[in-house]
């Protein structure tokens, strides 16, 4: 299955202003990245999708990273990661105060 053509009057990805960095989602497929851009003055969002089909929650991940980005500067945390970092280390619990 081919991807359908662009459109004459769409600006090509390479010709797209770049005016802050790529948020970088990393989903099940692979890796997604979503850059803000101008396009004749207003701001968009370019998105490069993985080769591989999204599945459920590859999209639902996208949808979260894309209001994320429209919000404005934010930094996307993996939560069980965040937690992890913050629990004290188990030898601390056990040593009495």
């Amino acid at each position: 299955m081919s991807s359908p053509a662009l459109p004459d009057d769409r600006p090509a990805p390479e010709d797209l202003e770049v005016v802050a960095p790529a948020t970088v989602v990393d989903l099940t497929s692979g890796t997604a990245q979503i850059t803000p851009v101008l396009v004749d003055g207003e701001a968009r969002y370019a998105v490069d999708l993985p080769d591989q089909p999204l599945d459920e929650d590859d999209v639902a991940s996208l949808a979260v990273a894309l209001q994320a980005a429209q919000a404005g500067p934010a930094v996307l945390v993996d939560v069980e990661d965040y937690l992890e970092a913050e629990a004290p280390p188990e030898d601390a619990a056990e040593t009495p105060r």
